[in-house]
């Protein structure tokens, strides 16, 4: 049987094997090109290059609501595809089972050590600045906390890659238990279709059972670990073509009595009905979201503006408030970028708003604040409504707070 595995042409895994190692770069090198990373120490989230604040929050929130509409989607119609065809533990599973094969239980249990420690780093550096640890450890410094938790982690995916492995897919994984409670008679799966008139031509040798590294029969209806990789279709093909015999074990669509392969175009459609007023919802809530969320990025606050009346100042200095008004203009900069600010106040007369300081340079992040005085320069009384402008030199950015003074009762 195992010389048998390994004359399998593998079809599907050349494929899925590009998808799996591209979203593993991609997962690898994100927070270091800042594609997506939180920056615990200052409150903030980096996503496709742009800084996001406190006060930006609800974008990464739409983000992540269009993401699950996706994955529910997809579960809809394609089972676990997202564990056979994306996530590194499934990709972890198989490929630690070849190296057990191949070189033995003593060099698999090291490479998992030394992955485990490099995901542990990798995974750390997703809630700061990994490339600042690493420049500590090459000056000789050795930060207990950071190497503590690093060691912690990796410690945890050696014991997934080496000892659990799908057993992480099956009891621990959430996604897997949304599956169960998603899939139908539409969603794919995986089926032994007979011949025309009724002739099954399975040979049963179940090479397909002894391929498949998440234990599933796919000749039995137990098919809730399946994760769509398609193995079982290319050992299936083997020993079809040895017995010149069509390949018997297909991906179907439908219910049992009527389930036809997938890529047949018509009946497939048929039997997608059931499914699709489940999808419609799902997919155009995703792309309306998608398209508040590029949008919410473009329009986002670059800087944040505040005004408020401080009667501390006054206080302090043993002013009086009534001959005139001290407020509290509190800038914040919500870029990603060192920004100079210039202040100013419109639609008070000429020379009653005097800023104790005109220009302000702040980085990413910072928060500064400047004393307004609002000194009338005539006796009349009223309401004078008034604006405190914040504009940026690099940015543009452009912030304004509305403000009221009054002269009498």
């Amino acid at each position: 049987m195992k010389n048998r595995l390994r004359k399998v042409r593998y079809v599907l895994r050349r494929y899925r094997r590009i998808s799996q190692l591209s979203v593993l770069a991609l997962l690898i090198l994100s927070p270091y090109l800042r594609i997506f990373r939180f920056d615990i120490p200052t409150t903030s989230l980096y996503l496709f290059g742009m800084r996001l604040w406190i006060r930006h929050v609800f974008v990464f929130a739409l983000l992540l609501t269009v993401v699950i509409y996706v994955i529910v989607v997809l579960s809809y119609l394609f089972g676990r595809v997202f564990c056979g065809w994306v996530c590194p533990q499934n990709l972890f599973n198989e490929l630690v089972r070849s190296w057990e094969a191949r070189f033995g239980r003593t060099v698999t249990l090291l490479l998992s050590a030394l992955i485990g420690l490099f995901g542990g780093f990798v995974v750390w550096s997703y809630g700061t600045d990994g490339l600042l640890l690493l420049r500590q450890y090459a000056a000789g410094q050795v930060p207990p906390g950071p190497t503590l938790t690093i060691l912690g982690m990796g410690a945890f995916f050696t014991a997934a890659m080496a000892w659990w492995r799908t057993g992480i897919c099956r009891v621990a994984c959430p996604y897997g238990h949304l599956q169960s409670v998603l899939s139908g008679p539409a969603t794919m799966r995986l089926q032994v279709l007979n011949l025309p008139g009724n002739r099954d031509i399975c040979a049963t040798c179940g090479l397909c059972a002894e391929i498949c590294h998440m234990g599933v029969d796919p000749r039995t209806p137990n098919q809730r670990d399946c994760v769509t990789c398609g193995d079982c279709l290319d050992a299936c093909q083997l020993v079809s073509d040895a017995r010149k015999v069509p390949r018997v074990l297909n991906f179907v669509v439908g219910e049992a009595g009527q389930a036809v392969p997938v890529g047949f175009r018509g009946q497939l459609l048929r039997n997608l009905r059931p499914v699709l007023p489940r999808t419609v919802l799902p997919g155009l809530l995703a792309v309306v979201l998608t398209s508040v969320t590029a949008y919410a990025l473009a329009t986002r606050p670059l800087v944040e503006v505040v005004v408020a009346k401080d009667h501390r100042t006054v206080m302090t200095s043993g002013g009086v408030v009534s001959g005139g008004s001290v407020m509290r203009v509190s800038v914040v900069n919500l870029s990603g970028v060192t920004e100079t600010y210039r202040l100013r106040a419109e639609g008070l007369p000429p020379g009653w708003a005097v800023f104790e300081q005109e220009e302000l340079t702040l980085q990413p992040g910072e928060r500064a604040d400047v004393i307004l005085r609002v000194i009338p320069r005539s006796p009349e009384e009223g309401s004078f409504p008034f604006e405190v402008v914040v504009v940026g030199s690099v940015t543009g950015a452009e912030g304004r707070f509305r403000s009221v003074h009054v002269i009498g009762r």
